[in-house]
């Protein structure tokens, strides 16, 4: 699956969650979903080096680093590898990435010519805690405010999820724990204390009158390091809220998206 091959105008759209940890793709039309470590290289990942390829540049360990990307052409080639483990003989119509609402529109539209490049056809992204919200099962037309904090590896964004747009968010950036068979960020402390109050913050950016509905409906959390054991106590604890996990936490992202993918209501969200 090259550039040179072109889009298939009849073919599936396929969904893409580029990670600092894990890199997730998904083909709803097949039902099918990949998961595997987003390192370039190394023993056990499955990387980049192993497949014949030259690792990233240095001081880039990793092709993605706070969910952005770090190294493009080490990036195209991870996205190409994961979209040809959905299907080797795909040809897409149409890829959905998730990006960090942190993400400038230099380093979103990187990502996305990235991925371009890697799948040969359109690509249209939408935020990664809004994909997690619809993931996690909330409905994009629920006038109300819902507090998400999605927990990745290398970043932490808090959002207001409100008729189907991320109506305010914060994120917290970090190093995450690089070694091998960590599938659940470990989150510094220094990352722990600040977590309320990002949340507080996107709840100062609500109009008065849905600031109490907002905290009503309580905090999802989403990302893997939503399984963090101590983290959901210490959240309601500091934050006087009810802290809800959703099913398969570090899966909502892509589901989100594969969502999008099979609804007309959800891809009108997404963005060129």
């Amino acid at each position: 699956m090259t550039a040179a091959t072109g889009a298939a105008p009849d073919g599936p759209r396929a969904a893409l969650d580029l990670g600092s940890s894990r890199v997730r793709a998904s083909v709803p039309a097949l039902d099918v979903i990949v998961d595997r470590p987003s390192a370039a290289g190394g023993p056990g990942h499955g990387g980049l080096a192993a497949a014949g390829r030259r690792r990233p540049r240095a001081g880039a360990a990793r092709p993605i680093e706070h969910g952005m990307v770090a190294d493009a052409g080490a990036c195209t080639r991870l996205a190409r590898l994961t979209l040809l483990e959905a299907d080797p003989g795909l040809r897409l119509r149409q890829v959905l990435l998730a990006v960090p609402t942190a993400a400038s529109d230099v380093q979103e539209g990187r990502a996305a010519a990235a991925v371009r490049a890697a799948a040969g056809c359109p690509v249209r992204t939408m935020e990664a805690p809004l994909a997690a919200a619809i993931g996690a099962g909330i409905d994009i037309g629920d006038p109300r405010p819902r507090l998400v904090l999605d927990i990745g590896a290398g970043i932490v964004e808090a959002a207001v999820v409100m008729r189907g747009r991320v109506h305010s968010a914060r994120s917290v950036q970090y190093v995450p724990d690089q070694r091998v068979g960590h599938s659940v960020p470990r989150l510094p402390e220094h990352v722990r204390e600040r977590l309320a109050a990002s949340v507080h913050h996107v709840l100062a950016d609500l109009p008065a009158p849905l600031r109490r509905t907002a905290r009503d409906g309580g905090l999802l959390l989403t990302g893997g390091g939503a399984r963090l054991p101590s983290l959901p106590g210490r959240l309601a604890a500091e934050m006087g809220l009810t802290v809800t996990i959703a099913p398969d936490p570090a899966r909502a992202t892509i589901r989100g998206l594969a969502h999008a993918c099979r609804s007309p209501g959800a891809w009108a969200l997404t963005r060129a």
